[in-house]
C-alpha cells in the first residue's frame, strides 16, 4: 500500500508540473501597461507623416468611372458566417441573392477600385490569394479598397484558422476559388464601363436606424455618407456607408441573405441609380433599428434608409485627385482574453486566430476621404474624426473589414466592461482605440497639410 501511495504521489507530482509547466507558457496575466510613445506607434505615425505628407502632381485629366458586379450566391449550400450558435450549418434557403460590386475610378494613369462584398467580412485568406487571381489583369491588390456589407447571414468557410472554422464553418478551398473569379469578373465588368464623371459627396443622420449596442444610450454615430457619380451619359451610381450592423436576421434564421444592405442597393437600382454599393461603416458598437428581427425589420431599415438618401444634400467633391495608400500598422502582441485579468499568450492565440497584416486603407477623392479599417471599428469613436476632418474642409467616412481583421475597436474606457465586443473579441489588449483613432486624425492632418485638394 506504501509504495503505491509513493507511485500516486509522483503521478500527481509530475501532473502537477505539467499544468504548471503548460499554463505558463500558454497563458500570461493581461499587461494593461499603455506607453504613448510606443515603439509601433511611432513607427506607423512616420509612415503616416512620410506617405501623405507629399503633394499629388497636378493633373488636368478627366475624372472616369466604371461599375461591375457579380454573384457571390454558391450553386450549393455552403455554411453561413456570423452566429457561432449556428456550429457551421448551411443556409437552407436564399432569400436573396449575395454579390461582390466594384466601382473602378481612373484619373489619368492613376487606377482604384471600390469593392463591397455581400459578406460577414473580407477574409483575409481571400485578400492572400488577391495576387494570384488578379494576375494579367489590370489591377493589383494594392488598388483595391476593400470593404463588406458584415451581413450575418452570407458565404462561410473562408477561413483554416481553428477560431474562423468554429464561426465560418470548416474552410471550402473550392468556394474560396469560386469567390476570387467572381472578384476579378467584377472588376473587369466595371472597367469596361468607365466613362467620365463627376463627384458629389453628401452626409445625413438617420437617428431612427441605429442604436448603441454596448453602452444603452450611449453615444451613437447616426451618420450616413454617400459618394455620388453623375455619369456622362445622364446616368448616377451611390457609394453608400451606414454604421449599424446587418443583423436583422436571427441566428435561427438559415437562409442566405444580404441582409438590410442588400436591399437597400436593390431599391436604389429600381430607383433611379444605375448601379449602388454599400460599405459596412463604423459598426462595432451599433445594431439595427430596435425591433423584432425578420424580413420587416430589412425592410424597414432598407427603406428608411432609400428615403433619406433621397433627400441628402449633395456637394461637389472639391478637387479631383485620387490617392490609394494603404498604410502598415503596426501592433503590439496579441492579448486575446481568457477572463478579464487572463490573456493567452501570442504564440498560441496566432496559431488559433491568424494573424493578417493590419493596415489602414486610405482613398482620397480631392476634398473627401474615406479611411478603410481592419476591424469592427466603434461608431463611438468617430464623432471626433469628423470634428478633425471639419477643422480642415475635408470629408471623412471610416468603414470596416479592409481585408485584415483584428477583432473590435471599441473606446479604450471600456476595456473592462464584461461584454462581447470588449472581452472575447478586443484582441490586442487597451490603449488601441485612442491608437486607432490618432491614426487617423493624423492621416487627416497630413492630407490637410499635403493640399491635396
Amino acid at each position: 500500500m506504501g509504495r503505491l501511495l509513493r507511485r500516486l504521489a509522483v503521478v500527481l507530482f509530475v501532473l502537477i508540473v505539467v499544468a504548471g509547466v503548460f499554463m505558463a507558457v500558454t497563458v500570461a496575466p493581461v499587461n494593461r501597461v499603455v506607453k504613448p510613445g510606443a515603439p509601433w506607434q511611432v513607427q506607423t505615425m512616420q509612415y503616416i507623416d512620410s506617405v501623405l505628407s507629399a503633394p499629388l502632381p497636378a493633373d488636368t485629366h478627366r475624372l472616369m468611372a466604371g461599375f461591375g458586379k457579380a454573384s457571390i450566391t454558391p450553386s450549393r449550400p455552403v455554411a453561413t458566417a456570423g452566429y457561432v450558435k449556428r456550429k457551421g450549418a448551411r443556409f437552407t434557403a436564399v432569400r436573396d441573392t449575395v454579390f461582390v460590386r466594384a466601382a473602378v475610378i481612373e484619373k489619368g494613369g492613376r487606377r482604384t477600385a471600390i469593392v463591397s462584398l455581400d459578406m460577414l467580412i473580407v477574409p483575409p485568406l481571400l485578400v492572400e490569394k488577391l495576387n494570384e487571381a488578379l494576375h494579367n489583369t489590370p489591377f493589383t491588390p494594392n488598388m483595391l479598397y476593400l470593404s463588406a456589407t458584415h451581413t450575418h447571414n452570407s458565404i462561410g468557410q473562408w477561413d483554416n484558422h481553428l477560431v474562423g472554422e468554429i464561426y465560418a464553418g470548416k474552410y471550402d478551398k473550392e468556394l474560396v476559388g469560386f469567390l476570387l473569379k467572381q472578384i476579378k469578373t467584377a472588376l473587369l465588368s466595371a472597367l469596361a464601363d468607365v466613362q467620365p464623371v463627376a463627384l458629389y459627396y453628401g452626409q445625413t443622420a438617420v437617428s431612427e436606424a441605429v442604436v448603441n449596442r454596448l453602452v444603452a444610450g450611449g453615444a451613437v454615430d447616426s451618420l450616413m455618407h454617400a459618394l455620388q457619380f453623375a455619369c456622362a451619359d445622364g446616368s448616377r451610381a451611390v457609394v453608400v456607408s451606414y454604421p449599424a450592423h446587418a443583423t436583422c436576421l436571427s441566428s435561427k434564421d438559415l437562409r442566405l441573405s444580404a441582409d438590410y444592405p442588400g436591399e437597400l442597393v436593390t431599391r436604389l437600382e429600381r430607383g433611379g441609380y444605375r448601379f449602388a454599393l454599400f460599405l459596412a461603416g463604423a459598426v462595432g458598437s451599433h445594431a439595427p433599428a430596435p425591433m423584432p428581427d425578420g424580413d420587416a425589420k430589412i425592410e424597414f431599415m432598407a427603406a428608411t434608409l432609400e428615403k433619406a438618401l433621397h433627400t441628402t444634400r449633395f456637394s461637389p467633391v472639391q478637387g479631383s485627385d485620387l490617392r490609394l495608400t494603404h498604410i502598415p500598422v503596426a501592433m503590439p502582441p496579441q492579448q486575446v482574453r481568457l477572463t478579464a485579468g487572463w490573456r493567452i499568450r501570442p504564440w498560441l492565440s496566432e496559431m488559433l486566430l491568424g494573424k493578417s497584416p493590419v493596415k489602414l486603407s486610405v482613398l482620397q477623392l480631392g476634398n473627401t476621404v474615406f479611411v478603410g479599417t481592419p476591424c469592427d471599428f466603434s461608431g463611438m469613436l468617430t464623432p471626433p474624426l469628423y470634428a478633425a476632418a471639419r477643422q480642415h474642409s475635408l470629408n471623412i467616412c471610416v468603414t470596416s473589414f479592409n481585408g485584415g481583421y483584428i477583432g473590435y475597436i471599441t473606446p479604450d474606457e471600456l476595456y473592462d466592461m464584461n461584454a462581447y465586443e470588449t472581452q472575447i473579441m478586443n484582441w490586442y489588449g487597451p490603449g488601441n482605440g485612442a491608437y486607432l483613432s490618432g491614426c487617423i486624425k493624423n492621416i487627416i492632418s497630413q492630407t490637410a497639410q499635403a493640399g491635396a485638394y
